[in-house]
């Protein structure tokens, strides 16, 4: 067999991500192959595993690098402000509306059952990519914990439960906008100002 260059190496890999990425949007992870990936990026479905293990680590992969450019543009959100409650909102507001409005986010944990779609990665491997998720979101809710003596009594990871609970919102949105048009945004307005609200108080 044939081997790659590191060049070579480079070019694959990012192909087969972005195809992944593409592919994941359109058709959703159970409805996706590694035949479909392969064939755009020109090789064969035996070889996606020089590149990735597994389907599902192709799925990591991609999700990692929404994860990064999530945490990049939040930070740019976040210095835009000055008081806690204004940084809270902006840590709410902002994962709910990348669990909202990212289509990727949508296919692969709203849509889709996130632990099937995973179920070919280790267990290990899945509680380690958690900690380092963890650990990239903790710089960030710090710095605007530190604005106020009231939620520097509450630890970093409440408050990602918080924001992680506030994202259980968007699981509804249809419903809520069956009921009445701009239902799910008013009752959304309201949530996230009365939890930054009362979190500072």
């Amino acid at each position: 067999m044939r081997g790659f260059s590191d060049d070579e190496r480079d070019r694959i890999r990012e192909e087969l991500v972005e195809t992944g990425r593409e592919l994941l949007v359109r058709y959703g992870p159970e409805k996706t192959t590694v035949a479909d990936v392969t064939e755009p990026v020109g090789i064969a479905k035996g070889t996606f595993y020089r590149f990735f293990d597994s389907k599902a680590e192709l799925y990591l992969e991609v999700l990692r690098r929404e994860q990064e450019a999530y945490f990049e543009r939040v930070e740019r959100d976040l210095d835009a402000t000055d008081t806690a409650r204004d940084g809270l909102e902006v840590l709410f507001h902002s994962y709910l509306e990348w669990a909202e409005d990212n289509e990727l986010v949508q296919q692969l944990v709203v849509r889709s059952d996130y632990r099937e779609v995973f179920r070919g990665v280790p267990a290990e491997r899945l509680e380690e990519i958690q900690r380092e998720e963890l650990a990239a979101f903790v710089p960030i809710v710090d710095a605007v914990r530190e604005r106020d003596e009231a939620l520097e009594a509450l630890d970093a990871i409440t408050i990602l439960g918080l924001m992680s609970a506030v994202v259980l919102l968007s699981l509804y949105r249809e419903e809520y906008e069956e009921y009445e048009a701009g239902y799910y945004e008013r009752v959304k307005e309201v949530y996230v100002s009365a939890l930054a609200r009362g979190l500072t108080s």
